[in-house]
C-alpha cells in the first residue's frame, strides 16, 4: 500500500527528442529540459530550441538503404532509474518554426534599435555602433575608437549605399578587436596597481558567470561603487543562475573530470556504468560543490559529509534511488552510508582515476595529493614502467606487492612514497565507483607524515581534523589560478597559505573563501 501510495504521487516527465535515423542507428537530441505533468488533464507543453542543434539529414546519393536520413521524433516519458511512474497520454504533437515573438526578431533590434534621430545615417550609424562597441568593449568608448570605427563605417556606406551592410563592417572591426577578444588590463608601469572600475566588473563577470558584466556591474563601475558593493555583489552573481558557468568549467578542470570522460569502462565488468549513466554521474561532483557554495556551507564538506547531492538516476547507482523523488533534479539526499559523502568517493573521480577494468592506487594518490591537498609528486623520469596489471606475470600478485616491485625499481622510491599512501585507502573502490565487495581489500596506509589511516574514512578523518588548514589552502590556490587565469606566483601562494588562516574560525565557508579571492591582492591588482 505504502508503495503505491509513493507512485501515485510521482510525476511523470515528458521529454520530446530529434534525430535522424542512419545507417547505424539513431541519433537523438533532447529538444530542451523534461517537464513534469503534474495533472490528469490535458495540457499543452512546449519545447523549444534552434534548428542548429538537431542532427543534419545528410542523405548519401545513391543510398540503397530506404531509412538512412529519415527524421525520427520522440515524445516519451522520461525514466530516469527504471521505477516505476504513472503513464502518458499524448493527444497530439504540433510543429511551429522558425518561431518569433516579434518581428524583426530580438537578436536583430538588440543592434539595429530604433534611433531617435530619424533619417540620419550618419548620426544613425553613430548611435549603433556606439551602443554595440560599448556592449562588447564593456567600458566606455574612447574619443579616438569611435573615431576609427565610424570611418570604417563611412567607407563602407560610401561603396555600398547599404546601411545594413555598412554597419555590420564596423560590427566586424569590433568583434575582431583585442579589446572584444581579450581582457585588457592596462598599467602605467611594472609595479602592482589596483585594476579600474571596468576592468574589476569584467574580471568579476567572467569569474563567476563566465560573461560580459550585465547593467547593474557596468552601473556601479561608472559610478564608482563597484568595490563598495563587492560583497553584495558576489552573493547576488553566486545566488543567479548564470552561477552554473562558472561551478562547471572550474570542478572540470580542478579535478580533472577529463578523466572520467575518456575512460574507457570495461563493461563486461560493469554493465550498470553505461554512457547515459555516466551523463548524470559527472555533473555530481559540479551540483555538489555549487551547493555548497551557494549555502555557504563549511570547506569540510568537500571532504567529509552526511549527504550527497544527487538526482533520481545518480542516487539509485549508489542504492538511494527510494530517498530522491525529483527526477533529473539534484537536490541534497541524506546517504547514512559509511562510504559515500565527499568528493573523493564520488564516482565520477574513482573511476575517473583507474583503468576501467580495476582501481589504480597510484593514480588515485598521486591526485589526491595534486588537487586536495596541494602537495604535488615530482615528476616521474622518463621511461619508468607501468604497473602490471592484476594476473599479468606466472603468479598472481596482490597490490602491495605489485606497488613495492615497482618502487624497488630505480628513481621510483621517491615519489611514490608521495603517492601510494594517499590512494592505498581508497582501494576499497572498485573501478566503477563502488565499494568492492571482497572483505580482504588491505586499505591500511602510513601516510607521508607517519600517521596511520585504517582505511577512506579514517583518511577523510584524517584530512579534516589534522590537514583542514591544507585542505583549504589547495581550494585557495586552485580558485586563485582559475580566477586569474594564470600560474601563481611564490609570493601568491603564500599569501594565500597565510592570510587564508584568517577563515579558519569559521570552518572555511565555501562563498567566505570566493568573497576572500575576490578581494585580495591577486584578483585586485595588475
Amino acid at each position: 500500500v505504502r508503495r503505491f501510495e509513493v507512485f501515485e504521487k510521482r510525476s511523470p516527465r515528458v521529454g520530446v527528442h530529434l534525430g535522424v535515423r542512419r545507417d547505424c542507428g539513431n541519433t537523438m537530441n533532447a529538444v530542451g529540459e523534461p517537464k513534469p505533468v503534474s495533472s490528469s488533464t490535458l495540457k499543452k507543453y512546449v519545447f523549444e530550441d534552434a534548428i542548429r542543434n538537431f542532427p543534419d539529414p545528410d542523405i548519401e546519393e545513391n543510398n540503397v538503404n530506404y531509412l538512412a536520413g529519415l527524421r525520427d521524433l520522440g515524445v516519451r516519458s522520461e525514466y530516469t532509474d527504471g521505477r516505476d511512474t504513472p503513464r502518458l497520454l499524448v493527444r497530439s504533437v504540433e510543429f511551429e518554426g522558425p518561431f518569433y515573438e516579434t518581428w524583426p526578431p530580438r537578436n536583430h533590434t538588440n543592434i539595429f534599435f530604433k534611433s531617435h534621430h530619424g533619417d540620419e545615417p550618419a548620426s544613425d550609424a553613430r548611435e549603433i555602433i556606439e551602443a554595440f562597441a560599448v556592449r562588447a568593449f564593456r567600458r566606455p568608448m574612447t574619443h579616438e575608437e569611435t573615431a576609427s570605427l565610424l570611418s570604417v563605417w563611412a567607407d563602407s556606406f560610401a561603396a555600398t549605399s547599404d546601411f545594413n551592410v555598412s554597419i555590420k563592417d564596423a560590427l566586424l572591426v569590433v568583434l575582431t578587436s583585442p579589446q572584444f577578444l581579450f581582457l585588457i588590463e592596462d598599467s602605467a608601469g611594472p609595479e602592482p596597481e589596483p585594476v579600474d572600475a571596468y576592468e574589476l566588473a569584467s574580471k568579476l563577470s567572467y569569474f563567476l558567470w563566465n560573461s560580459a558584466p550585465d547593467p547593474q556591474l557596468l552601473d556601479l563601475a561608472s559610478n564608482g561603487a563597484l568595490r563598495a558593493s563587492l560583497d553584495s555583489e558576489i552573493d547576488r552573481m553566486i545566488q543567479d543562475p548564470r552561477f552554473a558557468r562558472f561551478v562547471d568549467p572550474f570542478v572540470s578542470q580542478w579535478l580533472s573530470l577529463d578523466k572520467f570522460d575518456v575512460v574507457e569502462i570495461d563493461h563486461t565488468r560493469y554493465p550498470k556504468l553505461t554512457p547515459e549513466l555516466r551523463k548524470h554521474l559527472r555533473q555530481e561532483p559540479v551540483q555538489y560543490l555549487k551547493y555548497l557554495i551557494q549555502r555557504n556551507l563549511p570547506l569540510r564538506n568537500l571532504v567529509q559529509s552526511d549527504f550527497i547531492v544527487a538526482n533520481e538516476v545518480v542516487a539509485d547507482y549508489y542504492g538511494l534511488g527510494r530517498k530522491a523523488e525529483r527526477g533529473f533534479e539534484f537536490i541534497p539526499v541524506k546517504h547514512e552510508s559509511e562510504n559515500l559523502g565527499g568528493v573523493l568517493t564520488q564516482v565520477a573521480i574513482l573511476a575517473g582515476l583507474s583503468d576501467g577494468r580495476e582501481s589504480n592506487p597510484v593514480k588515485r594518490g598521486a591526485w589526491l595529493a595534486r588537487k586536495i591537498i596541494a602537495e604535488p609528486p615530482d615528476d616521474p623520469p622518463p621511461n619508468v614502467p607501468a604497473l602490471p596489471e592484476d594476473g599479468e606475470g606466472e603468479i598472481q600478485l596482490t597490490l602491495r606487492e605489485r606497488l613495492e616491485r615497482h618502487r624497488n625499481q630505480e628513481g621510483c622510491a621517491e615519489c611514490h612514497t608521495k603517492i601510494d599512501p594517499w590512494g592505498i585507502p581508497l582501494e576499497q573502490f572498485g573501478a566503477a565507483g563502488l565499494i568492492k565487495t571482497d572483505t580482504g581489500v588491505d586499505a591500511r596506509s602510513t601516510l607521508p607524515d607517519g600517521t596511520q589511516v585504517a582505511d577512506t574514512n579514517s583518511l577523510k578523518a584524517y584530512l579534516v581534523n589534522d590537514r583542514i588548514d591544507q585542505v583549504a589552502f589547495s581550494f585557495l590556490k586552485h580558485l586563485a589560478s582559475y580566477a586569474t587565469g594564470r600560474s601563481l606566483s611564490y609570493h601568491e601562494i603564500e599569501y594565500l597559505k597565510q592570510e587564508g588562516l584568517q577563515l579558519d574560525p569559521d570552518g572555511y565557508r565555501m562563498s567566505d573563501m570566493i568573497r576572500f579571492v575576490v578581494k585580495s591582492p591577486l584578483f585586485l591588482e595588475k
